[in-house]
């Protein structure tokens, strides 16, 4: 049975390809290695722009962030989303009727 015909997901290559898997998103093992690779080197210089205190801020409120912090969001948010999980996990525990 021949695959569904797809673009490759590398934006150099897009060639057309029939899918032999359900989750294959790559023409060949080279494109795959490609942009894995591109991949790894971009979050390789975010990391080391980070380190060397490239101006970052969070993302919710917009307080800036330490080079120490590679999340996206400052630890103030970070403990008030925390926070407002657990309280909506005892709420819904709370509602549960045990017979």
């Amino acid at each position: 049975m021949i695959g569904l015909v797809v673009n490759c997901a590398r934006a150099e290559c897009g060639k057309e390809f029939h899918k032999t898997t359900h989750n294959q998103k790559y023409c060949t093992n080279e494109c795959c290695r490609i942009e894995t690779n591109r991949k790894i080197m971009e979050k390789y210089h975010e990391r080391a722009a980070i380190r060397k205190g490239k101006k970052r801020s969070c993302n919710d409120c917009g307080t800036s962030l330490s080079r120490y912090n590679e999340g996206k969001i400052c630890g103030a948010c970070e403990t008030r989303k925390r926070e407002e999980h657990v309280g909506e996990a005892a709420a819904l525990v709370g509602s549960v009727s045990w017979l």
